[in-house]
């Protein structure tokens, strides 16, 4: 469920960034909307795997080595991502460093975290 929500709020992200901000998020149509959001989605959630992984290794004690260096990375990870699909994805154009930063800062505050209730 977590990750329906996640993919949905970046595609109103996006939306709203079209929408609202065309002149820095320009995005021609509803087909590169939904592949640029579906690709979000797919890095997410490999990156999510890869923190799922580093934590598990902590009791190995390699964990501790790489989840720090995980952490960091998230924080470059998204701009990495927006600036691919800016230069890869047709149709796709973001416009200036700010919009990379005001879209990171929104993407990362919208994020639905989802804690798992132990009972």
């Amino acid at each position: 469920m977590r990750n329906i929500l996640n993919f949905l709020v970046t595609l109103l992200v996006f939306w709203i960034g079209n929408e609202y901000f065309n002149p820095y998020l320009s995005i021609t149509d509803t087909k590169t909307l939904l592949i640029a959001s579906l690709l979000m989605f797919i890095i997410s959630l490999l990156f999510s795997l890869a923190m799922v992984m580093s934590v598990m290794l902590i009791t190995v004690g390699i964990g501790c080595l790489t989840t720090p260096a995980l952490m960091m990375a998230s924080i470059v990870l998204t701009p990495i991502k927006l600036w691919l699909l800016d230069k890869y994805l047709y149709g796709f154009e973001i416009h200036g460093l700010w919009t990379y930063v005001i879209l990171t800062l929104v993407l990362s505050l919208f994020t639905v975290k989802v804690k798992e209730r132990h009972d």
